[in-house]
């Protein structure tokens, strides 16, 4: 016997109905998408008709699709594609790698930009400077990861909190570095010819890429 709930949830189509045009074109085109993947008619359906709930929920405080998900629908099915490809065993990357991969790329950009600057201001940062930025960098990823994780998961909120502790962190970033420029000593800071640091800071980006690749390190 059909239960009460069974026969009185709307169907898809009838969901689909109640979309607004922009995001009914958003659901379309994710469908389209959907298409081209490996999934089942029958999951194909059951990804729409999960997606089309949530949105129709925010739809009533005026949040679009695009807004709520915070991706095109291309990156939407592409996000659902690693979700799938993924074993329920499968590890996730360690904090430590994490860390590795955030520092390593903020030192490694800082140097590159210190060197290249250098070469039409004079003189570039100092390495006690570059370093605790780095380590600085690192942690910072690893917050900021977080919160861009819950805009993938479309969590309510989710884009000012990102906005707001980005803009924290690059508040203490500035606040550390300069702080770290006024402590220290030049003699400890030492500054590198702008060459050296430009060269060093594409190694310890290409050292970044190396890793990334060799450990499958998600992107932010």
């Amino acid at each position: 016997m059909t239960t009460e709930t069974e026969t009185s949830k709307p169907s898809l189509e009838e969901q689909k109905s109640a979309l607004t045009k922009k995001n009914l074109q958003y659901v379309q085109e994710v469908e389209k998408h959907l298409k081209t993947t490996d999934y089942e008619e029958a999951q194909r359906n059951e990804i729409v008709q999960e997606m089309v709930e949530k949105i129709l929920e925010q739809q009533k405080q005026g949040v679009t699709a695009r807004k709520l998900f915070d991706l095109t629908p291309t990156e939407y099915v592409t996000s659902l594609t690693v979700k799938a490809e993924r074993s329920p065993g499968e590890p996730t990357t360690g904090k430590g790698w994490l860390f590795l991969d955030g520092a390593l790329l903020v030192l490694g950009a800082m140097m590159l930009i210190s060197g290249i600057s250098a070469f039409f201001q004079g003189q570039t940062l100092g390495i006690a400077v570059l370093v605790v930025t780095g380590i600085v960098g690192g942690f910072a990823m690893i917050i900021l990861r977080k919160y861009s994780a819950e805009m993938r998961t479309g969590k309510k909120g989710s884009t000012l909190r990102y906005i707001l502790m980005a803009v924290l962190v690059v508040a203490v970033w500035m606040v550390v570095m300069t702080g770290v420029q006024l402590i220290i000593p030049p003699a400890i800071n030492v500054a590198f010819d702008p060459t050296v640091t430009t060269i060093i800071g594409v190694i310890i980006l290409a050292l970044r890429w190396y890793i990334k690749r060799q450990k499958n390190i998600p992107s932010l």
